[in-house]
C-alpha cells in the first residue's frame, strides 16, 4: 500500500512540475457557438482547447487540439496563427432551415425543429493576437463542423467565425 501511495505522489509531483511550463488563458467566445473558452497552451507550436458551447436552444462541449504557427513575434507583437480540430458532444433545442424545391414556386426555406442528442467533428483555424504589457489574447476563429443530430441527421456549418476575448495566466 505505501509503494502505490508513493508512486502516485511521484505521479502527482511529475504532472505538477510539468505544468509550470503552460500557458493558460481564460475567456469569452462569440459567435454562431457562443460560450466560455478555455485553452492549455503546452508549448510554441501546441494547445489544447476547451469550450463550453451555447448554440440551437442547447449546449455543447467542444474539444480541439491545435497547432500553433507564429505570423509575427518580436519582443513587442506575438501574434500566432492556429489549425487543428477536434469534435464536440452536446443537446439542442432549436430549428434548422433547410432549402427545398418546388415546382409552383421554386426554392423556399423551411424550418424544421430539432431537438436531441448532437455529437459532431470540428475543425478550426484563427489567429492570436496577445498584447505585451497586459495579459489579454485576442482571437479571431473559424470553427466549421460537421454533426449528426438526434441520430437521424446531418449539418453541416462552414461559416461558425467566433471573436474572443481571453485572460493570459503565465506559469513560465
Amino acid at each position: 500500500m505505501k509503494k502505490i501511495v508513493y508512486i502516485l505522489f511521484m505521479l502527482l509531483f511529475a504532472a505538477s512540475s510539468n505544468a509550470q511550463m503552460y500557458e493558460k488563458q481564460v475567456g469569452l467566445r462569440l459567435g454562431v457557438t457562443s460560450g466560455i473558452s478555455g485553452k492549455i497552451i503546452k508549448n510554441d507550436r501546441t494547445a489544447i482547447e476547451g469550450i463550453l458551447g451555447f448554440r440551437d436552444g442547447g449546449i455543447q462541449i467542444v474539444g480541439l487540439a491545435e497547432s500553433y504557427h507564429p505570423l509575427i513575434k518580436t519582443n513587442t507583437t506575438h501574434w500566432m496563427i492556429y489549425f487543428g480540430g477536434g469534435a464536440h458532444l452536446g443537446y439542442i433545442n432549436g430549428y434548422n432551415r433547410v432549402r427545398r424545391w418546388s415546382n409552383t414556386n421554386g426554392y423556399y426555406y423551411e424550418e424544421q425543429r430539432v431537438a436531441g442528442m448532437v455529437l459532431g467533428l470540428d475543425a478550426v483555424i484563427g489567429t492570436d493576437y496577445t498584447f505585451n504589457r497586459i495579459p489579454i489574447t485576442l482571437t479571431l476563429a473559424f470553427k466549421p463542423y460537421l454533426e449528426l443530430q438526434d441520430f437521424r441527421k446531418v449539418k453541416v456549418n462552414f461559416w461558425d467565425v467566433g471573436f474572443g476575448i481571453k485572460y493570459s495566466f503565465k506559469n513560465r
